[in-house]
Formats: C-alpha cells, sequence, structure tokens
C-alpha cells in the first residue's frame, strides 16, 4: 500500500469509526468547520463526537491531493450513509502532517454541497 492510499484509508476511518479514531489520529490543536456547527478546536472535536452517530459509509469522489514537505491536503466530494438517513453531501479538506509517529490530522472543513 502506498502512503496516499494509506492516508485516503485513514481519512475514511475517522468518517466511520468512532471518538478513538480521531483520538489516534488529530493534532492536539486540530482545527475543523462544519456547516451549522461552526469551528472546533482539540477536545472539543473529541467531545462533539462522543453521541454523534457514525456514519456507515462514505464515497470520496473527485480526489484530489498535494504534499509538499511533511504536509499532504485532501480534497473531495464525500456522501456519508447512515441507516435512515438521506445521504449527506459536503466539500471536503483535509490537512495531514507526517510526523515520527505517522500522520496526525491537523485541519478538516466541510462545505455544504448539493447531491450529484
Amino acid at each position: 500500500m502506498s502512503h496516499h492510499d494509506d492516508i485516503w484509508t485513514i481519512e475514511e476511518l475517522l468518517w466511520t469509526g468512532g471518538t478513538d479514531a480521531f483520538r489516534n489520529r488529530m493534532a492536539p490543536a486540530c482545527l475543523m468547520a462544519f456547516p451549522g456547527i461552526g469551528v472546533l478546536e482539540g477536545d472539543a472535536v473529541l467531545d462533539s463526537l462522543k453521541d454523534a452517530p457514525r456514519w456507515q459509509s462514505v464515497e470520496m469522489a473527485g480526489r484530489h491531493l498535494v504534499e509538499t514537505d511533511g504536509v499532504t491536503v485532501l480534497s473531495y466530494r464525500a456522501t456519508g450513509m447512515r441507516d435512515g438517513d438521506a445521504p449527506y453531501t459536503a466539500l471536503c479538506t483535509s490537512t495531514w502532517l507526517r510526523g515520527r509517529d505517522g500522520w496526525r490530522l491537523v485541519q478538516h472543513q466541510q462545505a455544504a454541497d448539493a447531491p450529484a
């Protein structure tokens, strides 16, 4: 598996995994921005996930990846599925920093997107 495949696999796990998936991969000062929620940082991200239902699956279309000096930025159109809910679509970006202990998420943003 290339490191490009690895980073996409980790990104998908953050959608479908639980709070531990974030705790294991998120930088302490990670910033996240969500439509209708606003900006969350660090422990506030973890607190917001405690009771949130996880996505059963996510499709990441239109994948783009840019990397430089140990930093990788992902961009994609996500379609998330939960039991009984309409599909959720968003345009997403994530910024990952590669360190001694592997990839750490330092930024994630979702912007509302209409279904295709």
